[in-house]
């Protein structure tokens, strides 16, 4: 007896998004021969196809962690692959999804180099920032007072990493320093950009998720002064 439509079309998704298809083994067609005059090769190819096309997004977004993964990425590939099935086709969420599996991994087996998770949760980061950039939130009706901007990421590393994106990975491994990050698109320019900030301001950033009033009970000239220092500088925004 014939497989319904939708468990025939879940079984063609499932072996073209499988370890085996993709990287050649054939894998299990039992999968997909319900499927009458299937091809099994050229359902490998297309399944192959499919997965560089996953990967181009993905090394897009995280073209820093892929060079310092060096040997361990075909291992890490194929384990991804075979745990974490596509469930989009936009960049960024495929190369999210990859950097939780990895956060995941490297909570079993720490990472080599050891500032390879900065690395990756910084290069997410410039991703979202400028991903914002291209799509604001125009729908958003803000309220009186400041918030932090909404292309603003911010970051506790245990190594300062901003050589690496400053200058590239050939200024030698980064020291091992906590170091408060922000990741932001400053006023003026089309690309995210990396700065570090002292412990004071990273905490104050980051208490204004949601619109705030700065001349409230307490508010002090010289917050007032920075908060404005900090608008000019596309931290924050402000809504009169």
């Amino acid at each position: 007896m014939a497989k319904p439509l939708l468990e025939r079309q879940a079984s063609l998704i499932e072996y073209m998004t499988s370890s085996a298809a993709i990287f050649g083994r054939g894998g299990d067609l039992s999968l997909v021969q319900a499927i009458e005059g299937i091809d099994g090769p050229l359902l490998r190819i297309e399944a192959q196809f499919s997965y560089a096309k996953r990967m181009e997004k993905i090394t897009a977004v995280l073209p820093r962690t892929f060079e310092l993964l060096g040997n361990a990425e075909a291992e890490l590939v194929r384990a991804f692959v075979e745990s974490c099935p596509p469930t989009t086709i936009n960049r960024l969420e495929n190369a999210r999804q990859f950097h939780r599996f990895l956060s995941s991994h490297w909570m079993r087996e720490s990472p080599n180099p050891p500032y390879l998770c900065d690395v990756a949760a910084c290069e997410i980061a410039f991703a979202e920032v400028d991903a914002h950039a291209a799509q604001p939130d125009a729908a958003h009706t803000p309220r009186i007072g400041i918030r932090r901007s909404l292309a603003v990421v911010l970051l506790r590393c245990a190594y300062d990493v901003r050589p690496i994106f400053e200058k590239g990975l050939k200024q030698g491994a980064p020291i091992k320093l906590e170091t408060s990050l922000v990741i932001a698109l400053p006023l003026g320019t089309d690309r995210a950009q990396v700065f570090e900030v002292v412990p004071a301001i990273f905490d104050l950033l980051a208490s204004l998720d949601d619109w705030t009033d700065p001349k409230g009970p307490g508010a002090e000239p010289q917050l007032a002064k920075l908060l404005t220092d900090l608008a000019a500088r596309g931290l924050v925004e402000v809504s009169q």
